[in-house]
């Protein structure tokens, strides 16, 4: 079913209900309304109870307005005893009982209209302390009806309610309202207002959002939020440059946090300032030392061409990992190096760890190895062995064709 949003928004800004036309009406008959006052007897038995709230607790209170017939009272004072026994019900946790008197004093029809308006926004609120989503909408479409003003709160009000009644779209509305009517909107109301963007991945306008929440409420998590939403929509620079400010702030300050700033330097091609960070955080104890952890700042050192930095790390991650590949990753860099022996020893444990994504190519590395540290007749058994492999079987058959012609010069 298509809902239109705008129906949930409240009243238009520029159009008074017909409703509120009427409670003016009603504000000035209840005013000329010289019979329906509260007597002195009744206002010392209500200034009693209220002393007795101090005194004894709201318990006491309720039970001495208990003894007033509502027969024998007037409208004026059955509302005002209701009121006050919304506030002491209130005050003991019966949110319910609050709620009955509530309504008890608006329906005698004689308060101040601007009281039975605030009593009205109380039930809003009530409800929602409850969680009873639907009736909080209800109420505070009342409370629309009779109010002169236009105030954020119940729109906010509105946009939680029906977020959590899962319909995005009018809570976006709602809480769109309560930021434009605000002249300082609140942090809950900008977080809400995001987060329900996020939920329909309206990333465009879920960006300036976060970016006032960093500079009106600078928290660790909308930075993080907003440097996310900048990689969703494809801006990684600014994804990187609002990582940066966040990681300077101090705001970035666990694990995953930190890898992902890592790779973020590594997409924009700046190795260095990822291996720092990486070696920083492992140094602090904040980026667990596991086989993923190591690699990326071994592959960061690779990349930054820091080679003797890059060993340590491949190291440790290759003897941990579950398979050889890391060994495989060290023989490459001890090959860039020309470590011949070094490359053919962390080749062997590759191969000896076993569970390869491409032992064909490890096969060929190694008797490039070997070949390179002098032992041509060990580099050509691994060369045959590469062989045996579709995408290695070509360049071993020109190394042992290489091989055999030196021998044959020889």
């Amino acid at each position: 079913m298509e809902v239109d949003p705008n129906a949930f928004a409240g009243p238009p800004a520029d159009q008074e209900p017909a409703d509120l036309q009427t409670a003016k009406l009603i504000r000035m008959g209840r005013s000329l309304d010289m019979d329906n006052r509260i007597n002195t007897r009744i206002n010392r038995y209500i200034n009693a109870a209220i002393e007795k709230q101090e005194e004894e607790g709201p318990e006491a209170s309720l039970k001495l307005l208990a003894r007033l017939n509502p027969k024998r009272l007037n409208r004026m004072e059955r509302a005002s005893v209701a009121r006050i026994a919304a506030s002491l019900n209130y005050s003991m946790g019966d949110t319910e009982a609050a709620i009955r008197s509530f309504r008890e004093a608006i329906e005698e029809e004689t308060l101040p209209v601007d009281q039975e308006t605030d009593m009205r926004f109380n039930i809003a609120q009530l409800y929602a302390s409850k969680h009873q989503w639907e009736e909080t909408i209800e109420a505070l479409y009342e409370w629309f009806r009779w109010s002169e003003e236009d105030e954020p709160v119940p729109y906010y009000l509105l946009g939680i309610a029906n977020f959590q009644l899962k319909r995005p779209d009018m809570a976006i509305v709602n809480t769109e309202r309560a930021i434009e009517v605000a002249k300082e909107p609140k942090e809950p109301w900008l977080q809400l207002l995001a987060a329900l963007y996020v939920q329909k991945q309206n990333y465009l306008k879920a960006a300036p959002v976060l970016e006032r929440l960093v500079l009106d409420f600078p928290k660790k998590q909308y930075w993080v939020q907003l440097g996310l939403i900048y990689g969703a929509m494809d801006n990684y620079r600014a994804s990187l440059a609002v990582q940066q400010v966040a990681y300077s702030q101090g705001f970035l300050t666990n694990d995953k946090d930190l890898r992902r700033l890592a790779r973020s330097y590594l997409y924009a091609n700046l190795p260095y300032p990822a291996a720092q960070v990486l070696d920083k955080g492992i140094a602090d104890g904040i980026i667990e030392q596991d086989s993923k952890g190591l690699e990326l700042l071994a592959n960061s050192w690779i990349a930054s061409r820091e080679y003797a930095k890059s060993m340590p790390p491949l190291i440790e991650a290759a003897e941990i990992a579950e398979n050889g590949d890391l060994y495989v990753r060290l023989g490459q860099v001890n090959l860039q190096r020309e470590e011949w022996k070094a490359a053919a020893d962390s080749l062997e444990k590759a191969i000896e760890k076993g569970d390869l994504s491409n032992p064909g190519n490890v096969k060929l590395l190694l008797g490039i190895a070997y070949y390179n540290s002098g032992e041509s007749f060990r580099s050509k058994r691994w060369f045959i062995e590469a062989m045996e492999y579709d995408k290695t079987r070509a360049d071993g058959k020109k190394w042992i064709d290489h091989i055999e012609k030196e021998a044959n010069r020889e």
